[in-house]
């Protein structure tokens, strides 16, 4: 129920049901949803981890909000940034350890998606696997810089690599989608062990628009029909 409800929540906060600045209770939400108050108890944390809401005294939440077009600036610089990252690591070549943990983040990516098919259950494990794998390669960048700038911006709203939602474009989409971006996950790595920084950057650019899609298919549609 937890992991649905988050699921659920989110979708809310990005289609506007729930509106920037709305203050959120346990007992409205719970009312509201048919729902008791202990999953909303447990998702709202969740929900403020990753940006989607901002808090209001010592238990109390709000909608958090944020300028569409910016965002989408800020995951573009973030793309940008992880693009230096991993050319800055493969420049340097990854320890033996590094590797092993990013080819554990590949086996658990390549499980999710070996049954040919994804569920909402697997958003979150995608999203904390891709966090994870995007974690690794800045960690050990070896840049201070980029890895402090991206703390800043993985602290925005909708932003972090952990953020994903499956209801933005379907199940069956997010499918392709998902199975494509972890396909640069592989080739990513590659290029990180042969040292090929060029394409290293390359590659994690482009992997930035699968958060995209996911998180503002509708915000960037809704912007084209207002310009």
């Amino acid at each position: 129920m937890k992991n649905t409800l988050v699921h659920r929540l989110r979708e809310m906060i990005l289609s506007g049901e729930l509106p920037a600045g709305e203050r959120l209770t346990e007992i409205g939400l719970a009312e509201k949803l048919s729902v008791s108050r202990t999953p909303v108890r447990a998702a709202l944390p969740i929900l403020a981890a990753d940006g989607f809401l901002d808090t209001v005294g010592k238990r109390g939440y709000k909608v958090r909000s944020f300028d569409p077009e910016q965002s989408l600036q800020q995951l573009e610089l973030r793309s940008v940034l992880e693009g230096l990252a991993a050319r800055y690591l493969a420049k340097k070549g990854p320890s033996t350890g590094l590797i092993k943990e990013i080819d554990t983040c590949l086996a658990e990516g390549d499980a999710i998606f070996s049954k040919g098919y994804v569920t909402e259950d697997d958003e979150d494990a995608y999203g904390e696997m891709n966090a994870r794998f995007h974690s690794l390669i800045v960690d050990n960048c070896g840049s201070k810089p980029v890895q402090e700038m991206l703390a800043k911006i993985n602290n925005m709203p909708f932003i972090g690599p952990s953020v994903l939602v499956f209801n933005q474009i379907g199940l069956e989409r997010a499918y392709g989608m998902l199975f494509r971006a972890h396909g640069h996950h592989h080739t990513l790595a590659e290029a990180i062990r042969l040292g090929e920084g060029d394409r290293a950057e390359a590659i994690f650019r482009e992997h930035g628009n699968t958060q995209r899609e996911s998180l503002f298919s509708r915000v960037e549609a809704s912007l084209e029909e207002r310009s």
